[in-house]
C-alpha cells in the first residue's frame, strides 16, 4: 500500500498546475513585501481609463530606471504565470460547462 501512496504523492508533486500556483503564490508574497500595494491601487485608480495603459507602462520604465529590477522582474512574472494558468485551466472549464449543458 505504501507504494500507492508513494505514487500518489509523486503524481501530485510533479503536476504543472502545483508547482504554478507555488511559484504564483510566492511572487504575489515577494510582491506585496517589495510595493505598497494599497498605494498603487490609489494611483491606479486616480488615472483616467483611457491612459491607464500608458501610466502601467511609464510605472515600469520609472521602475526600471530607479533601480526596481526585481519588483518589475516580479510583475512580469505573476503575469507570465497568470497568463500561462488561464491558458491551460480555459479549455478544461470549457469542456466542464459543455458537459454541464448537455
Amino acid at each position: 500500500m505504501r507504494r500507492v501512496y508513494y505514487s500518489y504523492a509523486i503524481s501530485i508533486a510533479t503536476s504543472a498546475a502545483l508547482w504554478q500556483g507555488v511559484l504564483l503564490g510566492a511572487s504575489i508574497a515577494l510582491f506585496g513585501r517589495l510595493t505598497h500595494v494599497a498605494a498603487i491601487s490609489h494611483n491606479v485608480s486616480s488615472v483616467p481609463l483611457s491612459s491607464t495603459p500608458d501610466f502601467v507602462f511609464h510605472a515600469f520604465v520609472n521602475a526600471l530606471n530607479g533601480g526596481e529590477v526585481l519588483t518589475v522582474l516580479v510583475s512580469v512574472f505573476m503575469i507570465g504565470l497568470s497568463i500561462s494558468f488561464i491558458a491551460k485551466a480555459l479549455p478544461v472549464l470549457l469542456s466542464l460547462r459543455k458537459m454541464q449543458t448537455t
